[in-house]
């Protein structure tokens, strides 16, 4: 939410959307208005008629996408995914690098209008590297009826167009997001931790870490295999 905010504050003034750091066209490409089903309002009169019968009417309602969420928002938009598919903890660190990588390969903004999509499609990603059983689309989108099957599969295209199709994750960059994350709740033997890691000693971190690096490392030829074949 922080990170949210600060963006927000700097795209506030031109200067901040002409600085490089982020372009104001890509928060328009990954805008949650782009992607998001519209919300309709039905209201239904019944009639003192002899016979039963009802009027409805129907109304589309304007969505707002600009408001800061706040942090309970968030988690629970994540929590709801990881409960009804069941990913493990270790998707949310993938997810992390992969979000992190469109920011900077394709100067992607996360801001109000453009959490969702990207926290979404980045969970979608990270479970096809990690998940031995990867979840479908599909069931995305019945976790998020505000995105249509058609409407998630176009988001996931253009999140692997603009990092590059680049979904190979290296056993020691693992590893320095995890002992970052980790080091927020413990706040004490980050480096000895990490060196020990980073170093090769056996542990269940560097298993973990070595096992994404082979998992991204398989579904990145796979998606550029897909490519070459529909070009």
């Amino acid at each position: 939410r922080q990170h949210i905010l600060k963006i927000e504050r700097r795209f506030e003034t031109s200067f901040a959307k002409n600085s490089g750091l982020f372009k104001a066209s890509m928060m328009e490409t990954f805008s949650q208005y782009r992607f998001c089903n519209p919300t309709h309002k039905c209201t239904m009169v019944r009639l003192p008629m002899a016979r039963p019968g009802v009027i409805y009417g129907m109304r589309q309602v304007q969505s707002n996408f600009d408001t800061i969420p706040t942090e309970q928002e968030i988690y629970e938009f994540g929590h709801r995914l990881f409960q009804a598919v069941q990913l493990s903890s270790e998707c949310s660190i993938v997810c992390l690098i992969y979000v992190e990588r469109l920011m900077e390969v394709a100067k992607v903004p996360l801001v109000a209008r453009t959490w969702r999509p990207i926290f979404m499609c980045g969970l979608l990603l990270a479970s096809k590297v990690w998940q031995d059983l990867s979840s479908w689309n599909i069931e995305f989108a019945s976790v998020y009826p505000q995105f249509s099957l058609d409407q998630i599969n176009q988001l996931e295209l253009l999140f692997l167009k603009n990092i590059q199709w680049d979904l190979y994750i290296s056993s020691s960059l693992y590893a320095k997001y995890y002992f970052a994350l980790r080091s927020l709740l413990e706040k004490r033997d980050f480096r000895n931790r990490y060196n020990h890691m980073v170093l090769g000693n056996a542990s269940a971190e560097n298993d973990q870490a070595l096992k994404v690096q082979q998992r991204s490392e398989q579904v990145r030829d796979e998606a550029l295999l897909q490519l070459s074949r529909s070009m």
